[in-house]
């Protein structure tokens, strides 16, 4: 089940990103985040990756074309993770006296198979590289730090320099 960790923390980084992103390219909207992310058409996390993309002049791809329907189908199986409900089900097993019945296989096991898991979370890795390359060739390359999404923006971007005077 380590990979459906994995896939939990890939999408939380994905939208830690896109919240550094817009914190240093749109402070007045992130300053709203919660009221301006609640409703149409800037909703949710992919309402986030809208408004930045529209700031670039960046042209999303088509919400079915990898790698981004693989960021879509992650974020969709992070919030039902996130937001699992209590379900009861009765269900009979024959067994043999003595033994307990096998338990059937929870929703995660069908639904997030470790080789799936492992290509969204490339999906991911591969569309925040495009991103972020996005962000390099636009008037906010100074927000973003070498070539990688992932390596360097909380360790450098967090910091700040002041002068003395």
């Amino acid at each position: 089940m380590l990979h459906l960790s994995a896939g939990l923390l890939a999408a939380a980084a994905f939208e830690a990103y896109l919240n550094y992103l817009g914190e240093e390219m749109l402070p007045d909207t992130w300053a709203n985040e919660r009221s301006f992310f609640s409703t149409p058409p800037y909703q949710g996390t992919a309402g986030k990756l809208k408004r930045i993309a529209e700031e670039l002049g960046w042209s999303l791809p088509p919400n079915s074309r990898k790698p981004l329907s693989g960021v879509i189908e992650l974020q969709s199986l992070r919030d039902k993770m996130v937001h699992a409900r209590p379900k009861k089900k009765n269900y009979h097993r024959v067994h043999k006296e003595g033994e307990f019945a096998p338990v059937p296989a929870t929703w995660l096991y069908r639904e997030a198979p470790e080789k799936r898991v492992r290509a969204l979370v490339a999906d991911v890795d591969a569309f925040s590289v495009s991103l972020h390359n996005a962000v390099l060739e636009s008037e906010f390359r100074n927000v973003v730090f070498g070539s990688h999404p992932f390596l360097g923006a909380l360790g450098f971007g967090t910091h700040s320099v002041e002068s003395a005077d």
